[in-house]
């Protein structure tokens, strides 16, 4: 590999022509908007600190919108094996150690904040992820010290003169591993260290536990943070349920990032809402439950109510539209069958779901191109004319991409029909649904502002 780790934080010619497609493999697999990317300080030196919730992804989806080559900390466990370290230092990737990982092991992460410190200096970027390990759920778990002490440290060893800014990063994922799912970056307003150097040099551990409060307290204002835990399904489930409503209450359109805020703001008001009514918020609970489960049997998604009812003539244009594509979708799909279900394949037995999109991920970024090589190759034994040959095969991840896209909106137009024939023939199921649907509308109508 081109990058070690001791000159990680020096600018490689290899990692820096292969970090452009990396970034369209990620951005492809999840369809990523940002936001107050002005908030990253300009030639500053710079921690960012996301939230953790998807494994690998949650720093390869920052790299992709950040314009340096940034340093990341993992933890160490992932580093065991020498093939897969290698390739983790390619990616600008040092590990941290814990005790979980043996007591003579923590005196290597001296080696560690020594080398952040080189990093921070080069001015490329250095990124922590303070919970110190991912979950897959939407709330800021406690953070480990890990950050303050890197910072204060590397602050101390340069006299306080290096006035490090922190930039608490928002990672929304619509779904952790679903292919072509929405991922939000929400970029926080710089916390500058200098601010808490007095408290340090007087208090160092309080100096540190004030840094991270303050960390933890600005991150939450960036992502979603779903505090309670007693109605968690509950808050996470209406959040979507009620978004086309609230961004229309609040005047704004259904599109991020007011989707981010309007989902803020149905979170707060929820929780206003709980602290001072407890029966009705049982009540409701009972009423999202019913409906999650209803959504799940009749197999749904939220959209299918919130755009109901169908038009007949819509769903036949939509059909005739359907028909007229079929022969694209045909060949993009069987052509790109194999690299779409490969990594879909493998994963199948990956325990931590947090972990499927980053593997998935990964064999992408290896499999496609490998997979389009050979068809070059075994392309230029088709008859000429040969450009004609290589314009249809450049074509093919693009028909691959709209076989995806188009399965999807088959998928919906089926929800559609049947959605209007359970409707015709009085569904009992799907008139429970809507029953349970409107009175939760009705009932965040009066709770939201």
């Amino acid at each position: 590999m081109a990058v070690n780790r001791e000159d990680i934080e020096k600018s490689s010619f290899f990692y820096s022509f292969l970090k452009p497609y990396v970034d369209f493999v990620t951005t492809t697999y999840f369809r990523t908007k940002i936001h107050n990317k002005k908030n990253i300080p300009k030639d500053e030196i710079i921690i960012y600190t996301p939230n953790h919730q998807n494994a690998l992804m949650d720093a390869l989806a920052l790299l992709t919108k950040v314009d340096s080559e940034p340093v990341f900390l993992a933890r160490a466990d992932i580093f065991k094996k020498p093939a897969i370290a290698k390739i983790l230092t390619f990616l600008r990737i040092l590990p941290i150690y814990r005790i979980r990982d043996g007591k003579d092991s923590l005196g290597n992460n001296e080696a560690i904040f020594r080398k952040t410190i080189d990093v921070l200096k080069n001015k490329n970027g250095l990124v922590i992820l303070p919970e110190g390990n991912h979950a897959g759920i939407r709330r800021l778990r406690t953070l480990k010290k890990g950050v303050s002490r890197i910072v204060f440290e590397a602050e101390e060893s340069n006299d306080f003169k290096l006035d490090i800014k922190i930039v608490p990063v928002g990672l929304d994922w619509s779904h952790y591993s679903n292919f072509r799912s929405r991922l939000f970056i929400n970029f926080g307003e710089p916390i500058s260290v200098s601010e808490y150097y007095e408290e340090y040099k007087k208090h160092p551990a309080r100096g540190m536990n004030l840094l991270r409060e303050r960390v933890a307290s600005e991150l939450k204002k960036y992502m979603i943070h779903i505090e309670n835990e007693e109605y968690y399904d509950m808050f996470d489930s209406i959040r979507y349920l009620f978004l086309p409503q609230m961004t229309e209450k609040m005047g704004v359109e259904n599109k991020q990032p007011h989707q981010f805020y309007a989902q803020k703001n149905i979170i707060k008001n929820l929780n206003e809402f709980v602290e001072s009514n407890p029966e009705e918020t049982k009540e409701l609970a009972d009423k999202t439950s019913k409906y999650s489960e209803l959504l799940k049997k009749l197999n749904f998604r939220h959209w299918v109510m919130q755009k109901a009812p169908f038009s007949v003539f819509g769903t036949l244009l939509k059909t005739l539209f359907a028909l007229l594509f079929l022969p694209i979708y045909l060949i993009g799909g069987i052509i790109n069958y194999l690299p779409y279900k490969i990594p879909v394949w493998l994963t199948k037995n990956v325990k931590d779901p947090q972990f499927v999109s980053s593997v998935r991920n990964v064999i992408a970024i290896i499999l496609f191109p490998l997979y389009y090589i050979i068809l070059i190759i075994a392309g230029s034994f088709i008859a000429e004319p040969w450009w004609l040959k290589l314009s249809a095969l450049a074509l093919l991840p693009f028909a691959g991409l709209f076989a995806f896209i188009y399965y999807i909106e088959v998928k919906k137009l089926c929800s559609r029909m049947r959605f209007t024939f359970k409707t015709w023939f009085k569904n009992k199921d799907l008139q429970d649904l809507k029953d349970n649907y409107n009175y939760i509308c009705t009932k965040m109508d009066t709770i939201t502002k």
